[in-house]
């Protein structure tokens, strides 16, 4: 599987990682705290945001791309000499050269959340620590075994992660039949987008090396909602994508493609496997168009009603602004506005959550506790 957490040839990378990195795991952290200096300022100028939540928070994909693109291109002389990133750099060139894997890797640590990291030989290597808890160190170095870090195993496995991280409402896809063998999942997020998960190349490898029985698995649950499957028919409507005409049609028609794909062998098609994540892709940011969040007192929409052309407006505390003449500072100014909307509705949901909560412990506290004496 693509970017699957394990250790291949373990006795040769045990080898490799006794000899070369054990005795300077000190000097091997400082290197990666090292790298990623050198990443954050680009990445944090790029996406300041994401999805709500300031950098690093939910970035470690980003960072892990970067970091792995930076070890192909550093050179001894981007470090100073004789410094303990320089001697972990020398460390870490060595150990690569006399075999040593370095390969990035997903999955589900401790099962509590999804994390892109490194096995690096018989280590784990996390340089995006600090992305789920920001006060955590940006580095941590272990090993492999000890790291709790699992391959997901199906659908439901993954399902079960993405409700408890990232909170969402997850639904089988009833409603694109044809994308359900790849993709059998629908995702609302606590803000009301939806979106099709999971379109990466590990979640739609491990449907095929099922020949989509793992689809199956999830497909065969309970129609999804009437008002969801409306939002996405809505969403994506006048686009090429087919659409099932109703929820429960639609779960037949979903569990009738995943028979068809493995009897025509689509499940061994790399190019299938390419279309789909592309298609995903392309899906996901029409439902992010559609479907995303818009504050009241911010609300942007298209102009209609000149025949030259639609102007893309914000409205800010009462007054338009045409979007079309913002610069690029104020663009980054009201990304983090639409942002701190975002958590602002986030918070109001957790904050709900708390309070009852809070009423329910004090319900059953009052139960267990003697009165007072009058």
């Amino acid at each position: 599987m693509p970017n699957e957490p394990r250790v291949h040839d373990q006795a040769r990378q045990a080898m490799l990682t006794a000899r070369y990195l054990l005795p300077v795991l000190p000097e091997l952290e400082a290197f990666f705290l090292a790298v990623r200096a050198q990443v954050d300022g680009p990445l944090k100028r790029e996406q300041p945001v994401k999805l709500g939540k300031m950098y690093p928070l939910g970035q470690c994909l980003e960072i892990s791309l970067a970091v792995q693109q930076c070890l192909q291109t550093l050179r001894p002389d981007d470090l100073a000499p004789g410094s303990a990133a320089a001697a972990g750099y020398a460390a870490f060139a060595a150990f690569r050269k006399a075999g040593g894997v370095c390969r990035q890797v997903w999955g589900d640590l401790r099962g509590e959340f999804f994390q892109n990291a490194f096995q690096l030989g018989t280590l784990y290597l996390d340089v995006s620590n600090d992305t789920v808890t920001p006060t955590k160190p940006k580095v941590e170095i272990l090993p492999f075994a000890d790291a709790r870090f699992i391959p997901v195993a199906d659908f439901r496995h993954f399902a079960r992660i993405a409700a408890r991280y990232w909170q969402h409402h997850i639904y089988p896809n009833h409603v694109l039949p044809e994308l359900a063998p790849y993709c059998p999942l629908i995702h609302v997020m606590p803000s009301g987008q939806i979106m099709v998960c999971e379109g990466t190349g590990y979640m739609v490898a491990l449907a095929q090396a099922g020949e989509f029985v793992p689809s199956e698995a999830v497909l065969c649950d309970r129609s999804m909602p009437d008002d969801i499957f409306t939002r996405v028919r809505v969403a994506l409507a006048d686009t090429p994508w087919p659409q099932a005409p109703a929820p429960e049609e639609g779960r037949a028609m979903a569990l009738r493609a995943c028979r068809e794909h493995r009897r025509k062998r689509w499940h061994a098609s790399p190019q299938r496997m390419d279309a789909a994540i592309q298609t995903v892709r392309e899906i996901n940011r029409r439902l992010s168009a559609m479907t995303a969040p818009q504050s009241a007192s911010r609300k942007v929409h298209q102009e209609a009603g000149s025949a030259m052309s639609n102007i893309e407006t914000v409205q800010i505390d009462g007054k338009q602004y045409n979007l079309n003449a913002l610069s690029d500072e104020a663009r980054q100014q009201l990304s983090m506005v639409r942002a701190a909307d975002q958590r602002l509705v986030e918070l109001q949901r957790d904050l709900a959550f708390i309070q009852t909560a809070r009423s329910a412990y004090i319900s059953a506290l009052t139960k267990l506790l003697p009165e007072a004496p009058k």
